[in-house]
């Protein structure tokens, strides 16, 4: 499905664009379930708190910001149920990891019109840490996200410097240190994109996104697939933000949706050696 670019852009750079990849008919069919899904079970919040919100929002803007967080889709939707084994989807997923993948999560981030909440500069790496770096997140993107609407930015080739250091606590969503990573002193590339344009990055890229400041939704489901030799580890069950390396956890039980995934420790060839976070260093 990618070409040898697109592959080579993605090992290089951390992130891959593909335009088109969901057709406007599925768009529209997966669109109108979230719309639905929304109303009756999302919940509007102000999004990620936490201190970093004193550096990245001004003072009036720090309570005003809007963003519905709905994990699980498959559990209110079919249509969110069978998108997960999209064959367009899952051949890039394989081009970029491998052919034996795993699914792990599906979750929408949503940002309303005017104030659309802004999240800080950070990997996914903290929130669901694994043995090794084929891990790939998807973003698939249900509405057009022009730049003003809080379009995703990543900071290109930030996945070879492997696991940073993150803000955690109770209070607070994963993010690194706004002292050493934050638009002002890291130099970020934007990605506008069109409904059912999807971006492929690692889960090891720093990215960030602005606030939604137009009259409009931006509405992006991101999924998380890797290869089934990773495992979780430092994640304990009761608290998804926790990284504790002697809690290591065997295996998890999510779906298998391209291959097989053997029960032989020897077939784990692609964990690549520790994770251990490193010390925050701007890019």
């Amino acid at each position: 499905m990618l070409t040898q670019q697109q592959i080579d852009a993605y090992q290089q750079d951390g992130y891959v664009k593909v335009e088109g990849l969901f057709s406007q008919d599925e768009v529209a069919a997966l669109g109108g379930d979230m719309v639905r899904i929304i109303e009756e079970w999302g919940e509007q919040t102000i999004g990620w708190k936490g201190p970093w919100r004193d550096r990245y929002l001004a003072d009036e803007e720090r309570q005003n910001t809007k963003a519905v967080f709905l994990h699980n889709p498959q559990h209110y939707s079919g249509v969110w149920g069978r998108v997960i084994f999209h064959e367009k989807m899952l051949s890039c997923v394989g081009d970029l990891i491998g052919n034996s993948v795993q699914w792990h999560h599906t979750v929408l981030h949503a940002k309303p019109p005017e104030m659309g909440t802004p999240f800080p500069m950070h990997q996914d790496y903290p929130f669901y840490p694994h043995d090794g770096a084929a891990y790939v997140d998807c973003l698939l993107h249900l509405d057009d996200a022009p730049i003003d609407s809080g379009a995703l930015q990543v900071v290109r080739g930030s996945h070879e410097n492997g696991p940073l250091e993150h803000v955690l606590g109770p209070d607070t969503a994963p993010h690194l240190p706004p002292d050493v990573y934050h638009p002002d002193k890291v130099e970020t590339v934007t990605i506008p994109a069109k409904a059912g344009d999807v971006i492929f990055f690692s889960y090891l890229t720093i990215h960030w996104s602005d606030c939604n400041r137009t009259d409009e939704w931006r509405k992006a489901v991101r999924f998380g697939y890797h290869h089934t030799d990773l495992r979780p580890i430092g994640r304990a069950e009761d608290n998804p933000h926790r990284i504790d390396p002697d809690n290591v956890l065997d295996r998890n039980s999510n779906t298998v949706v391209v291959g097989f995934r053997p029960n032989r420790l020897e077939t784990r060839q692609l964990a690549s050696g520790s994770v251990q976070a490193n010390e925050p260093k701007a890019s």
